[in-house]
């Protein structure tokens, strides 16, 4: 009897012990800890752009964008430069306002190059309310999916707000 029940309880400690290291393993793994966007690296500057059909390359927008990656890269809760944060959020309270996305942005700071929850909040919404991003892509990070759709505001000469907004994908 003795034997049986030492068996028993290492079976258990052995069936015990793999089924931790199995979850650790899932946990651990780079697949299911390092979202996708990540590849592309933090914005860390931003990217003056022309916007062709206003004529002249004194008329641009300002993009997040990555040093040596060019516009691909994402912006998440407390990641990325303060300018990057900044040019998103004008670009929401600008090219956006009206919205609860707008609203919740100049609420919790304004424009003031910080990714904090108020930011999160208003780009999860933009996304599944305004950009058509659904499920697990209405994720409240910026990336090349957001970027792609969203409305950028034009400035001249890379100062003054003209309050017209495009998309580039569509320039």
């Amino acid at each position: 009897m003795q034997r049986v029940f030492t068996s028993l309880r290492m079976r258990s400690g052995v069936l015990g012990a793999l089924t931790l290291l199995f979850a650790a393993g899932l946990t651990a793994s780079p697949m299911m800890t390092t979202p996708a966007h990540a590849a592309y690296g933090p914005c860390n500057t931003t990217s003056w752009r022309d916007v062709p059909h206003l004529g002249g390359t004194a008329n641009e927008y300002k993009i997040p964008a990555r040093t040596d990656n060019g516009i691909s890269c994402y912006l998440g809760y407390q990641v990325g430069s303060s300018s990057a944060v900044e040019a998103l959020q004008q670009a929401i309270i600008i090219c956006y306002g009206g919205t609860w996305a707008a609203q919740r942005i100049n609420n919790s700071g304004g424009a003031d190059g910080s990714y904090g929850p108020g930011t999160v909040e208003a780009v999860r919404w933009l996304q599944s309310n305004k950009l058509g991003l659904t499920g697990s892509a209405a994720d409240g990070v910026y990336g090349p999916d957001t970027r792609s759709r969203m409305q950028w505001p034009h400035y001249y000469n890379r100062g003054a707000l003209l309050y017209s907004c495009s998309n580039p994908s569509t320039l």
